[in-house]
């Protein structure tokens, strides 16, 4: 019988938004329709493709920059590159935790962001500026929000970023004019920007959908909890308004495209 890979793996690819279809083989259908997988059948390291909806599959080099296979590889990856002229080093010094000093400014992040490539970006985006791979428009309420791999992005060039969860649990919510009830996982998670001493917190909500626990034996209402918690914290650490972000990115997948 094939052995399943550690629990970790999974938790790390739920989080992505894979879905096991089988043993040791996870699927996610990305917004354009396009379909990715990771199949660990034959190799604990695991094979990443993505199978496009014409019928063909997408180039290997071109698959292999999609955040689906940079943020599982990322982990367990250690970072050896020496460091380059257009990209600075920074190194940690025993700044005071009362220190406002911040890093991840936009020169920083227009840096990180041109040097992945754009048209790969714009291509799988839904709408070919980002869309549901940078940031999310989640309505006129809130407007654009950063994704958690844009931040991730971000944080990664920075390096020296450290998050911990601080709590999870659940709340029950109950509508005093309909009296209906919402169950949620909660999370709080703190940041801290190791090179300068900078801490922020993060925190979000998630309901717990029941409907996929009974169909399917799983919920990844926590994973999600957390997930965004965690990129809510890092944001704290970027001086930059989110808004004013996802405007920088736009921005910059525009002028790639011209």
């Amino acid at each position: 019988m094939q052995k399943e890979i550690d629990e970790k793996k999974k938790i790390l690819l739920e989080g992505l938004g894979f879905e096991q279809t089988k043993t040791n083989m996870f699927k996610k259908v990305l917004d354009n329709g396009d379909a990715a997988f990771w199949d660990f059948r034959k190799t604990e390291k695991g094979n990443f493709y993505v199978s496009l909806k014409d019928g063909d599959f997408m180039k290997d080099e071109d698959a292999k920059q999609l955040s689906e296979y940079t943020d599982f590889r990322k982990p367990n990856s250690v970072q050896k590159t020496k460091p380059t002229l257009n990209k600075p080093v920074y190194v940690p010094t025993n700044v005071p935790s009362e220190s406002v000093v911040l890093r991840g400014n936009e020169d920083a992040i227009a840096n990180v962001v041109k040097r992945r490539r754009l048209d790969m970006i714009a291509k799988v985006a839904k709408d070919k500026l980002g869309e549901g791979i940078l940031y999310h428009d989640l309505g006129d309420k809130i407007g654009f929000e950063p994704s958690a791999e844009l931040i991730d992005m971000i944080a990664s060039d920075m390096g020296d970023i450290e998050t911990t969860v601080v709590e999870h649990g659940t709340h029950r919510h109950i509508n005093p004019e309909t009296a209906d009830e919402f169950n949620t996982y909660y999370a709080i998670v703190k940041a801290i920007d190791k090179a300068t001493g900078t801490t922020g917190y993060g925190s979000a909500e998630q309901v717990i959908d029941y409907d996929e626990m009974k169909k399917n034996g799983r919920c990844f209402s926590l994973t999600l909890a957390i997930r965004k918690a965690e990129r809510n914290a890092k944001e704290r650490l970027i001086p930059v308004p989110r808004k004013a972000l996802v405007e920088l990115i736009k921005t910059l997948i525009m002028e790639n495209k011209k």
